[in-house]
């Protein structure tokens, strides 16, 4: 378990806008978390904002007035409904940083389709990426459906995690990426059976439009 807790520690002590991913996540005011906590509300909203940096003080109190003051406790493991939580937001947050990097500059997976720039990422690559860049869970393996990805690892206890992205997620990860490059940003994710011949790949792919 403290392993576990260790891990949301860090994750506010490293960003303390993970603070308001949480509280938004499991319903909780600022206040009410402020309240649980002992941080006054005012700190509380100049962490949620980078403003001010997290203590390791601070980001144990927090995860405990998490734990405290939210519901989640009708759950099975209520700690581990937070990893799962703070899994989902580093894996959206890698997969925009994957998207930023090969936008500003890396041709790996460039084509030109009809005279039009797309980025063809082949499943095996962006394992590999993910891999290298998601630290809070061990990637075992990326699955490739039509219009959604699982992805599959284990935490640091062992625990087996999976993530799945559904076209609800893959909208809400294109907001993310256009915001954070400034461009209209369309993902489109085939099995390699569906996978459009204009492609010309073969394995199961991920089309990326930015424009």
């Amino acid at each position: 378990m403290y392993k576990k807790l260790d891990v949301i520690e860090r994750a506010i002590l490293l960003n303390p806008k993970y603070i308001k991913i949480f509280r938004n996540k499991l319903k909780i005011t600022q206040s009410k978390l402020a309240e649980e906590s002992g941080v006054s509300q005012s700190h509380l909203s100049m962490l949620e904002k980078g403003k001010r940096k997290a203590t390791k003080s601070h980001a144990a109190a927090i995860t405990l007035g998490l734990l405290k003051c939210s519901d989640i406790w009708d759950k099975e493991d209520p700690i581990d409904y937070l990893l799962d939580v703070l899994s989902l937001t580093k894996l959206e947050s890698t997969i925009v940083k994957f998207v930023k990097e090969i936008n500003e500059g890396d041709n790996t997976y460039k084509r030109y389709i009809q005279g039009y720039p797309v980025f063809v990422v082949d499943r095996s690559s962006f394992q590999d990426y993910l891999k290298r860049n998601l630290k809070v869970i061990a990637i075992r393996d990326v699955k490739f459906l039509r219009g959604r990805m699982v992805v599959e690892g284990v935490y640091s206890d062992n625990r087996e995690v999976t993530i799945s992205l559904d076209y609800r997620d893959i909208e809400r990860v294109e907001g993310k990426i256009s915001e954070t490059i400034g461009k209209k940003v369309v993902i489109q994710i085939f099995p390699r059976e569906k996978m459009p011949p204009i492609y010309a790949l073969d394995d199961d792919g991920m089309v990326i439009n930015c424009w």
